[in-house]
C-alpha cells in the first residue's frame, strides 16, 4: 500500500482536475494518476492543509470541513444519554429473555425450542 504525502495528494488532485476539465473520464484520470477511483474519491474528501489544495479540490470548490468540535460538556451529556439508553436496552433484552425462558418451561416438551422429537 502506497502512502502519499499531502503535497503529492494535492499535486495529483490538481492534475485530476485538469484532466477532468479536458474531458477525461474518472477511469482515465485514475489510471493516469496511478491510483484507484476510490482513492481519488477519498482524496477529494480530505481536508488538506494548504489553500491551493482546497481550491484545486472538486474543480475549485472549497471543502466545508467541520472545524468546530463539540465541547467537553456536550460530549459528556451525549455519553450520559447513551449510557442511560444502553442500560434501558439491556434491561429490555434481559426481560425478554426471562419471558422466553418462562414460556419454554411452561410449554409441553414436544414444542420446546432446541429439543429434537424422538419418533
Amino acid at each position: 500500500m502506497k502512502k502519499h504525502s499531502h503535497k503529492e495528494i494535492a499535486l495529483k488532485l490538481t492534475q485530476a482536475n485538469e484532466l477532468a476539465r479536458a474531458g477525461n473520464s474518472q477511469v482515465e484520470i485514475s489510471k493516469a494518476l496511478g491510483v484507484s477511483i476510490m482513492t481519488l474519491h477519498r482524496w477529494r474528501k480530505l481536508p488538506l492543509g494548504n489553500d491551493e489544495a482546497k481550491s484545486s479540490n472538486r474543480g475549485g470548490a472549497a471543502t466545508n470541513a467541520p472545524t468546530d468540535l463539540p465541547s467537553m460538556d456536550e460530549m459528556r451529556r451525549v455519553l450520559e444519554e447513551l449510557t442511560f439508553e444502553n442500560q434501558r436496552l439491556r434491561k429490555l433484552v434481559t426481560d425478554l429473555m426471562l419471558e422466553k425462558m418462562r414460556l419454554e418451561d411452561a410449554s409441553p416438551p414436544a414444542f420446546r425450542v432446541g429439543q429434537v422429537r424422538k419418533a
